[in-house]
């Protein structure tokens, strides 16, 4: 097996294809980055006549879901073409502008709907409100608390994310011939025993999502928002002139005071105190539930963990016996969430050992962490001394200038410990390349 990374701004973007050449897309990353650096590769592979034999969105965050929602854009101009053409007996109709991408033999994605059922409506019905006041808000990012800085940003996330969510749905669904979640159903879930798929000579097992964590997701996003009760505007749009958003969220309103967005801002950071007593990991809406998914040939193994929380990962891998004396060993691990030190902790870290730790990030949110690449590295040099790899898809000189001195930070210290101790090798994307290999 061979996993392909691709520079994929703040998101994850991966190709992994079997020695047999079938080939599974996991993640999109970000549409930008998407249709520069992934879709020439994917450009090659039509050419050849050769598909993409599965697609996976782990989950409905937009680093994640936007370029699979313009691949789908692209796949669905082109299967209304081809009706056209030929069961319309319309053969004059226009081709689409973008170049024909190569099949595409299914995808697997949990909706947003699917997943939250009643809770969805009230969610989208909040953002909807909140999203534009802060996307006209001035934020002055100096002086807000950081706890408020990671909720804004997280709301604004979700604001993008889920229209994302439900618009590949319905683009899937209503304009494609590809199959969606096949042959799972509805929900794409671990089962009892895990479900295999075979690509090739390629196993994959379906460690996660567990239901027991979309029914965690759910009851952590209803106290989510009960949390931004105090915070989320109700009734119609503000009017020209009227209360607005200030007299919404119970603020005062001064004459040449804050504008209606600036004031949504100051709620947003009342509602922090509300949301967080001493886990500043519970600012953030939950990030749970993404499809987990352990690739396997002849031995060989890679460990595709999306956004999913760790004790969802080590659930899934002991529920598929792949934990054995407290431990699992494998070939490629991608660390969960960009490396958030709220998703991996020494236990993780001494349970899934690697030969290659893949970190997918660039800066954004602070990730991936120093702590979190520290903490990889001296728990697998404790456990093993033979050699290991770090990688990271991005640098300090391609990402946005604000997020440079979180990923400096990662990669110094993967640099440091490489200096310090023979048998680490850190390697990093170079800025004018689209991606790198890594050999599973």
């Amino acid at each position: 097996m061979k996993l392909r990374v691709f520079y994929a701004t703040d998101g994850d973007c991966l190709l992994l294809t079997s020695s047999d050449k079938r080939h599974l897309l996991v993640d999109g990353g970000r549409g930008d980055s998407f249709e520069t650096q992934t879709w020439p590769v994917l450009q090659a592979l039509a050419k050849a006549k050769r598909p993409i034999d599965l697609v996976v969105v782990s989950h409905i965050d937009a680093d994640h879901i936007s370029g699979i929602l313009w691949l789908m854009k692209v796949a669905a101009a082109w299967a209304v073409y081809d009706y056209q053409t030929t069961t319309g007996g319309n053969p004059a109709f226009p081709e689409p502008a973008t170049t024909r991408p190569p099949a595409i033999g299914g995808l697997w994605h949990n909706s947003w709907r699917a997943q939250l059922g009643d809770l969805a409506e009230p969610i989208e019905a909040y953002l909807s409100r909140v999203g534009p006041g802060l996307q006209a808000a001035v934020v002055d990012r100096s002086t807000i608390s950081a706890a408020a800085l990671e909720l804004i940003d997280a709301v604004e996330e979700l604001a993008e994310s889920i229209p994302q969510g439900i618009e590949l749905l319905r683009v899937v669904d209503d304009e494609t011939p590809i199959p969606r979640n096949k042959p799972f159903g509805k929900l794409v879930l671990l089962k009892n025993p895990p479900h295999v798929e075979t690509l090739g000579k390629v196993e994959l097992t379906v460690i996660g999502p567990a239901r027991k964590h979309l029914e965690t997701l759910r009851e952590e996003w209803q106290e989510w928002l009960g949390g931004l009760a105090g915070s989320a505007p109700t009734g119609p749009p503000p009017q020209p002139g009227g209360p607005g958003l200030a007299a919404d969220v119970g603020l005062p309103a001064a004459p040449g005071g804050p504008t209606e967005a600036q004031q949504l801002v100051a709620s947003l950071e009342a509602a922090v105190k509300v949301i967080v007593v001493s886990d500043p990991s519970k600012v953030t809406p939950p990030n749970r539930a993404s499809i987990t998914l352990l690739a396997e040939e002849d031995d060989r193994t890679c460990l595709l963990t999306g956004d999913a929380a760790e004790e969802e990962i080590l659930e899934g891998l002991d529920a598929a016996g792949r934990i054995v004396g407290g431990r699992f060993w494998c070939n490629v691990v991608k660390v969960q969430h960009h490396g958030s030190e709220h998703n991996l902790s020494q236990v993780f870290a001494g349970t899934v050992l690697a030969d290659d730790y893949l970190l997918c990030g660039d800066g954004a949110s602070g990730n991936p962490e120093a702590s979190v690449v520290k903490t990889i590295i001296e728990t697998r040099r404790k456990a093993d001394p033979r050699p290991f790899r770090i990688w990271f898809n991005c640098s300090p000189e391609r990402t946005r200038p604000n997020r440079r001195k979180a990923l400096r930070a990662a990669i110094k210290e993967a640099t440091k410990a490489a200096e310090k101790h023979a048998g680490i090798t850190v390697n990093v994307l170079a800025d004018a390349k689209d991606s790198f290999e890594i050999t599973v």
